[in-house]
């Protein structure tokens, strides 16, 4: 498993970049914040069992994310191991989600906002374009507020809010400290006792998707 991830990124060097906004659109107003996704405890799909999620809104496509908490054995050493340049990259590939598994995406801090690129929280933006990868691995070293995923996951309209309503998944606000959180192997358990705390009757969950489409009608 671990030979065949590596040989299909460099084989494949599949570079998601379709559907990325320019900077000027970047948190335009009216999008929905990013949420995370918090696993139930019966969720039986293999691809999500036991997972914590960061879901994006992204203006000119349906909800899109990556799964926080699914490390590899790969780093990027190994996705390029005849590059000498990068053979000080020991920064650890996450398995994103089901969609383009062969596909290089990126988390990663950035300001001013970044062209070819997904707003997430804060200072923090998603892509999987080429040029900004080259960038970043040129210019910044390993744990500088970057994590790499192969592959993604997506939702077609209505998906994401017929799997919530069914009770697949909790949702919690987007939080800088979750995403880059390294305590991975209790990280669904914490987010999941964060979601389920008792809440007074009535009040939307802070991050849930009515929460949001509130915070966009302001």
């Amino acid at each position: 498993m671990y030979q065949r991830i590596v040989i299909s990124l460099l084989a494949s060097a599949v570079l998601l970049s379709a559907g990325y906004v320019s900077a000027a659109d970047v948190n335009p107003r009216g999008q929905r914040d990013s949420i995370l996704l918090v696993a139930a405890r019966h969720m039986m799909d293999p691809n999500f069992a036991r997972t914590v999620v960061l879901v994006m809104f992204p203006t000119d496509t349906g909800p899109s994310g990556v799964i926080l908490n699914r490390p590899s054995r790969i780093t990027l050493r190994d996705v390029w191991p005849d590059n000498a340049q990068r053979q000080d990259r020991t920064d650890r590939l996450y398995i994103g989600g089901p969609v383009e598994p062969d596909g290089l995406l990126f988390l990663f801090r950035m300001t001013p906002p970044p062209e070819r690129a997904w707003w997430a929280i804060d200072d923090i933006y998603f892509s999987g374009d080429g040029e900004l990868l080259e960038t970043l691995l040129e210019t910044n070293g390993p744990d500088a507020g970057q994590r790499f995923f192969a592959g993604y996951a997506g939702w077609a309209p209505g998906q994401l809010e017929n799997e919530i309503a069914r009770g697949d998944w909790h949702v919690l606000a987007a939080d800088p400290n979750v995403i880059y959180d390294k305590e991975l192997g209790t990280l669904w358990q914490r987010m999941y006792q964060r979601a389920t705390l008792p809440r007074a009757h009535g009040l939307p969950l802070q991050g849930s998707l009515a929460y949001h489409r509130r915070g966009a009608n302001r």
